[in-house]
């Protein structure tokens, strides 16, 4: 019969080096077993505090959920002198960065002390002056601004804009003014970071500059935006207000073209696996075309895929609502 494991002791709590549990009497060869994982070299975690309940997340939320967690359980270890930046800082912040395809946490130190060289710790240098370090939900972690002049300069320019969109993001009740919580930081935060000195990135961080807007709610409506754009279309109208003759809301549409009575919806997944969402949208849609309102449904596919069956379908449906081209 296998031998019965041995519970890790309660006093090492949900995190702990491998100099504690020596102390404990925990043996190295217990460090192995699947109720324990590596966080770093000589930092390990409880796995239980690890896996949170994340039901059918896209893979790149639980690459998030788990660099948080992650975070949480290794901060009270790492050196007062480190602090969580780039896409583990996105994380902290709920950006919607996507996985990097590694579970090492970013950390830095400012100039002119060393980056430590640790498995599991993706650590650097930075000078001061370039980014600003605050506390949020007792992690050290740089500010919604400098994770977007860290991160965004490793980004194409369509994710960097998408990032920016997220950190000055003014979601509203919509048929109101009323925010549902403040932005993460304003426009004018992200522009003093282009300013504040030489970086690596910053000439992609300029060029996202001019194009960032606080009215959009996801990067596939970021990118939808930016595509537009290209396709030197009419300038869409973002969390617009669709409302009937006498003034009734029918919804919020990410996308509208107004003159043209005409709606641009993201399909995301939520919208076909929460069933109240579905039911809702389809409302929304009979109602809109009662108030002759067209709608013009994306895909994921239809975004990344298929783009220029996309550009056809805008140009189609712009066509008919009255644009002269």
């Amino acid at each position: 019969m296998p031998r019965a494991i041995i519970p890790l002791p309660v006093e090492l709590g949900p995190a702990f080096t491998a100099g504690a549990a020596r102390s404990s009497g925990v043996h190295v060869r217990r460090l192995r077993h699947a109720d324990v994982t590596r966080i770093a070299h000589g930092l390990y975690a409880r796995s239980s505090a690890l896996a949170p309940d994340t039901g059918s997340a896209h893979p790149d939320e639980l690459w998030r959920i788990r660099q948080v967690e992650a975070s949480r359980a290794v901060a009270p270890l790492l050196s007062e002198r480190l602090f969580f930046t780039g896409a583990t800082a996105a994380a902290i912040w709920g950006l919607p960065v996507r996985a990097t395809g590694s579970a090492d946490l970013e950390v830095s130190t400012f100039h002119p002390h060393r980056a430590p060289r640790r498995t599991g710790l993706r650590a650097t240098q930075v000078k001061r002056e370039l980014v600003r370090v605050v506390e949020h939900c007792g992690l050290r972690v740089i500010d919604p601004a400098s994770t977007w002049a860290v991160l965004g300069g490793r980004l194409a320019l369509p994710d960097c804009v998408a990032l920016g969109d997220a950190v000055i993001r003014q979601p509203r009740y919509p048929g109101t003014a009323r925010l549902k919580r403040p932005p993460l930081a304003a426009p004018d935060d992200l522009g003093h970071m282009v300013t504040r000195g030489r970086r690596a990135g910053i000439a992609r961080l300029r060029d996202a500059l001019p194009l960032l807007s606080p009215h959009s709610a996801s990067p596939p409506e970021s990118h939808l935006r930016l595509l537009i754009g290209e396709w030197r279309l009419p300038a869409p109208a973002l969390d617009f207000d669709v409302r009937d003759a006498h003034g009734r809301l029918l919804g919020c549409s990410e996308l509208a073209f107004p003159a043209f009575r005409l709606a641009v919806e993201y399909e995301g997944r939520g919208h076909m696996t929460d069933a109240q969402q579905w039911n809702r949208d389809i409302e929304k849609y009979r109602d809109y075309t009662a108030a002759d309102w067209e709608t013009l449904r994306v895909t994921a596919e239809l975004l990344y895929g298929r783009r220029r069956e996309l550009r056809s379908q805008l140009i189609e449906a712009l066509t008919r609502r009255g644009w002269a081209g």
